[in-house]
């Protein structure tokens, strides 16, 4: 990665949020599309139950279920790879790549459970939903 990072629009921190009630908004995927052609690696929120080492948590009388572990892909134009925030696992995925909706739907209502196919590895993805038009466009571009 670059030292050349800068989130994506969709991907906001509570100082965003605030700012955006003032009126002053951040970028667009336009201009992530334009910055992400000029060499800036873009970093979206990903969590992942799939992505990195898979940790499954007890749910009660016997049960697990994957942990969903948060963390950002970051795009180039060239590269995918998706860094776990807590533990700093790095995994870069390797395409070809297909993005489809899951039959899940996540409880966030500004944010969206995908499905993804990086070669022969199936993945499930919450990311936001702004920011789905760049990760689908970034991804149908590379490594095809």
């Amino acid at each position: 990665m670059t030292s050349n990072v800068r989130r994506a629009a969709g991907t906001k921190t509570f100082s965003d949020a605030l700012l955006s009630l003032v009126g002053i908004r951040r970028a667009s995927t336009a201009k992530d599309l334009a910055d992400l052609q000029a060499g800036t690696t873009l970093q979206v929120f990903c969590s992942s139950s799939t992505l990195g080492t898979v940790k499954m948590l007890s749910v009660g009388k016997g049960r697990t279920v994957p942990h969903m572990a948060a963390g950002d892909l970051y795009l180039t134009a060239d590269q995918v790879s998706w860094r776990n925030r807590r533990t700093g696992e790095s995994v870069t995925l390797r395409g070809p790549f297909a993005l489809s909706p899951s039959e899940r739907k996540t409880p966030h209502p500004k944010m969206d459970r995908l499905d993804l196919v990086a070669g022969d590895e199936q993945h499930v993805i919450v990311i936001p939903k702004a920011d789905i038009a760049l990760v689908t466009q970034v991804l149908g571009a590379a490594h095809r």
